[in-house]
């Protein structure tokens, strides 16, 4: 799964991960407009989201369940072509994303350009395991 679909899925399930039990706390924002012609077609939608909840991580380590994110995008579509453009931003405590994108196609050609960064820390950790020992070999 390349990073895009990775960040975007995972703003988009960050609402439904955390369970009725898990959440103390949550605010969303949601806005779209539509609208259909004899000359073509156009949606834009706007959508935020924020919660913290009392819960453990998915890695049982208590730190809460926070996350904040955003997500815009405008579709068109008509007779000399199609488009569309996005921004997607999010962030759980230990990672964040961006990423922005544009797509379009007509007769005259096609066109797509995407930017993503994401930074951060997990805490999926292998207590076990330690990585610098050095009697067990190389661990690259």
């Amino acid at each position: 799964m390349n990073v895009r679909r990775f960040a975007i899925a995972s703003l988009l399930a960050i609402p439904l991960s955390f369970g009725a039990a898990g959440i103390a706390s949550a605010d969303s924002y949601g806005s779209s407009t539509a609208s259909a012609g004899p000359d073509g077609a156009a949606i834009t939608t706007t959508a935020s989201t924020a919660g913290h909840g009392h819960d453990y991580d998915s890695d049982g380590w208590g730190h809460g369940n926070n996350y904040a994110g955003y997500y815009d995008a405008s579709l068109a579509a008509g007779p000399d072509g199609a488009g569309g453009e996005y921004t997607v931003s999010g962030t759980n405590g230990h990672q964040s994303f961006y990423g922005e994108g544009e797509s379009w196609a007509g007769p005259e050609g096609a066109a797509s350009s995407d930017t993503w960064s994401v930074a951060g820390h997990h805490h999926h950790h292998d207590h076990g395991n330690n990585w610098d020992d050095e009697d067990e070999g190389d661990d690259d």
